[in-house]
């Protein structure tokens, strides 16, 4: 099988993460591109990348500071996966699009939408693929709820809720996702939600809502759940405490271009939670909309609830994509459902570069993530509705422009 020549930009805790998705693919038949670079503006960094990856695949990729000295090292180099924190997306991404490669991006896509659309004109540009590592949608539960929705299981959809709210003043993975400038918690999180949302129900066409800071001051947690090394010593080294300035907390009314109506309450902080995920149809509700690692549960009116199993034993015509059958062949996410899913967006998006073809998640959809999360805040600004159309076209942006003016965008 052809393969590409892929370098990971950003060697923290999340560049981490995608080594092992590369390795479940490297595992595979499946597998098309090869890691070839690693590259971050700190060498240390960068170099524990290159152990954690020399243990994986066998062999130790070059370790690199700047994007212009491993293409030039690299000149057969094919594409680079941009894993830095949100702040500098726009920047990293144009660079190495400028610089003739193909880019997947983690989410958020960018900081702002003004920095989504600077990206996507330098893919447009440049002739180059840029896809959005988004990954909740690839998971066998949202394939599923979309074939449902798709093929009329519940009728139509008029009312629907999504819940992700979590009390408590910890420190959320790292102090930086708790800056404004560094996107804040809602944008962080917010994206996977408004992702699923808008796959399962289409696009949003207005949105009322309210944000605010409830903890200024976050404490470190006694201890980080993750076994990264990376994170490990990073937790090791946080401050006992941190300033906050995102917004944690937030509740929208989104009035979607279908027609109906969902309720949203997302966040991380405060003295309470809640969760939950609902699409109510004419003829019955799916009580999710899909994540990772999840399980879609159907219930018709009259008729009991069933889980993923259940409606996997009765559904027609619903298959995952060869990549996605290897990995869950019982069409359930078990083990290693985070790294899998990775896997999935490195092969689509070699398997785009190799084909000439194109991604699920371009630049037009990671854009559309960002400003449904940006909405509500541009709302709580502003203290009225707002149309998603004049926040995509950034008409509406008194609070993203404090960011970008903060980083010179």
């Amino acid at each position: 099988m052809d393969r590409i020549k892929l370098a990971l930009v950003g060697c923290g805790g999340m560049g981490t993460r995608h080594l092992y998705g590369m390795r479940e693919l490297h595992e595979t038949p499946f597998n098309n591109m090869e890691l070839v670079a690693l590259c971050d503006i700190r060498t240390e960094n960068a170099e524990m990348a290159a152990s954690e990856a020399e243990s994986l695949f066998g062999n130790r990729p070059a370790v690199f500071t700047d994007l212009e000295t491993m293409v030039r090292s690299i000149p057969d180099l094919d594409a680079v996966s941009v894993v830095t924190d949100p702040s500098v997306h726009h920047s990293v991404v144009c660079q190495a699009l400028d610089l003739g490669l193909h880019v997947m991006v983690e989410k958020p896509m960018a900081i702002t939408v003004g920095a989504c659309r600077i990206m996507m004109e330098a893919a447009e540009r440049n002739g180059r693929i840029l896809s959005v590592a988004e990954n909740y949608r690839r998971d066998p539960s949202a394939r599923l709820v979309n074939h449902l929705l798709a093929t009329g299981a519940i009728g139509t959809p008029y009312l629907s809720w999504c819940h992700a709210l979590g009390g408590g003043n910890t420190i959320f993975i790292t102090p930086w996702r708790h800056l404004k400038e560094k996107g804040g918690p809602l944008l962080d999180m917010g994206v996977h939600y408004t992702d699923l949302i808008r796959y399962q129900l289409g696009d949003v066409a207005e949105v009322y809502g309210d944000a605010r800071l409830v903890e200024k001051v976050r404490h470190k947690p006694e201890a980080i759940g993750d076994n990264y090394a990376f994170y490990q010593q990073r937790h090791q080294k946080m401050d006992d405490t941190v300033p906050a300035t995102a917004e944690d907390v937030s509740v929208a009314l989104f009035r979607m271009e279908s027609g109906l109506t969902l309720n949203w309450m997302m966040g991380r902080g405060g003295t309470g939670g809640t969760g939950g995920e609902m699409i109510l149809g004419e003829k019955g509700r799916l009580e999710s909309f899909g994540t990772r690692g999840g399980n879609a549960v159907l219930e018709i009116a009259g008729e009991g609830k069933k889980s993923q199993s259940e409606i996997l034993a009765d559904v027609d015509g619903f298959e995952l994509e060869p990549l996605a059958a290897h990995f869950f062949p019982d069409r359930i996410a078990k083990e290693n459902a985070d790294w899998r899913l990775i896997a999935l967006e490195y092969f689509e998006l070699a398997d785009a570069i190799l084909a000439n073809g194109t991604v699920e998640l371009d630049g037009l959809e990671g854009m559309k993530d960002v400003a449904a999360v940006y909405a509500i805040l541009e709302s709580a600004t502003a203290r009225t509705a707002v149309s998603l159309d004049d926040i995509e076209q950034a008409r509406i942006y008194a609070y993203q422009q404090e960011i970008d003016d903060f980083l010179g965008i």
